[in-house]
């Protein structure tokens, strides 16, 4: 007979994992979701399973439930994060919350705490220690997430799922071991107390690789930045001395023009006239939009693209832009190096085409071009920095109350970036 004291551990605890895992997903989700009728409802799904999880792990000791929540939990977050960082803090949640059951549950009947065949009131006092050590658990990742951080990119993220899922299997094996050989259950009891241990310290230390190799990667974004806006503001600098040299040319050609005029000597006239020209024609650079620094953020990039490249740009940008320049130049610069390498792998018939407006008050950035799906294996540099380029274009996005899309075909990758200006 089980008291109505287990269904209410049971509710509580499965509302109370959920609400952690919703907790440390919006600090790491990038876009931004409404809480609609389906959200809702797939909110509520996820608390059942829990619930689900929670009751069938404490009457019948299975972990089978967790599978389903996984996938539940995925759902929940489909829209609003990488599928791979979705992937690896499911499993690394289910896992603590499967492994931490597992542990509390092992070390209470080894140690006489509980009863092997349960009892109401052994079930609630597992259920109680399980919900304490969870909150406990939670508490030290929180902290650590505030004055470490965690983030994963692909790679990292696709070995904390690895990591996790076989820590959780290892010490399922181990405890159904313990079970069926009760001589061994102290000592498995502390071998998976140690796999649990292990298994974060691997965590944090694939941690703290990523978060070294992001501020290396953060340095070389700033050494980036620095240098294109040397090369900008030496392109406005040449670009002034130009038009005063310009400036101080047509000066003097116009007075000799006035002087060869005055003598109706036509010829000489039209010579001059056709010098003028080409003093004009000769200033460098193409003009993209009427917003200096951006224009020169365009012409940065793209003035030395390759001839066999088609290359369309209309840019209907104002003049003034309540963006910060550097942010401008993060997002741009991303885009545009992922196009052009996508372009670079086609032989002939490559294009980029780029079109930037304002409309009600939203800045709208459009880059397509086409490229080749290659079967080739890169190596794993590319996946990371391209991973990483995109968060940052993705972190300043958010920064402005935008939006970040991508449209992928056959042949085809279009990025659409709006910004709140």
């Amino acid at each position: 007979m089980k008291s109505g004291n287990v269904y209410i551990l049971c509710i509580i605890a499965g509302i109370l994992d959920v609400i952690i895992y919703m907790e440390y997903q919006s600090r790491q989700c990038v876009k931004q979701q409404k809480y609609n009728y389906i959200r809702y409802a797939v909110i509520a799904a996820a608390i059942i399973t829990d619930i689900a999880c929670c009751y069938d792990f404490l009457c019948h000791n299975r972990c089978y439930m967790y599978i389903l929540l996984a996938l539940v939990m995925v759902v929940m977050y489909m829209k609003s994060m990488d599928i791979y960082e979705i992937m690896s803090t499911v499993s690394y949640h289910i896992s603590v919350s499967a492994a931490t059951a597992i542990i509390v549950r092992f070390f209470l009947e080894t140690y006489s705490f509980t009863r092997i065949e349960k009892h109401v009131s052994d079930m609630n006092s597992e259920m109680i220690i399980i919900i304490m050590t969870r909150i406990l658990f939670m508490i030290v990742i929180n902290i650590y997430d505030k004055y470490v951080g965690i983030s994963l990119g692909r790679l990292a993220g696709i070995a904390v799922m690895f990591i996790s899922i076989s820590a959780v299997g290892l010490i399922i094996m181990l405890s159904r071991l313990g079970y069926a050989y009760s001589e061994t259950r102290k000592s498995i009891t502390i071998l998976i107390i140690l796999i649990m241990a292990v298994f974060n310290i691997i965590d944090v230390f694939i941690n703290t690789i990523e978060q070294n190799n992001r501020y290396n990667y953060e340095l070389m974004l700033l050494e980036r930045e620095r240098e294109t806006n040397i090369k900008i503001y030496d392109n406005i600098r040449s670009g002034q001395e130009e038009l005063r040299n310009i400036r101080h040319d047509i000066k003097n050609r116009l007075n000799s023009l006035r002087t060869v005029i005055l003598q109706n000597d036509n010829t000489s006239a039209i010579e001059y006239l056709n010098n003028m020209i080409g003093s004009v024609d000769s200033v460098k650079g193409n003009i993209y939009c009427n917003n200096l620094l951006i224009n020169n953020i365009l012409a940065y990039k793209l003035d030395n693209l390759d001839d066999n490249i088609e290359l369309e740009c209309q840019a209907d940008v104002p003049e003034q832009l309540d963006v910060d320049m550097g942010d401008m130049g993060v997002i741009i610069g991303n885009l545009l190096d992922n196009s052009i390498k996508a372009v670079g792998d086609i032989v002939r018939g490559g294009y980029i085409h780029i079109v930037m407006t304002e409309s009600i008050g939203r800045l709208i950035i459009i880059i397509e071009n086409n490229y080749i799906d290659s079967k080739e294996k890169k190596p794993a540099s590319y996946y990371i920095n391209h991973g990483r380029g995109v968060n940052n274009v993705r972190r300043i996005v958010k920064k402005y109350g935008g939006t970040y899309n991508e449209k992928v075909s056959a042949d085809v990758y279009q990025t659409k970036v709006t910004l709140d200006i």
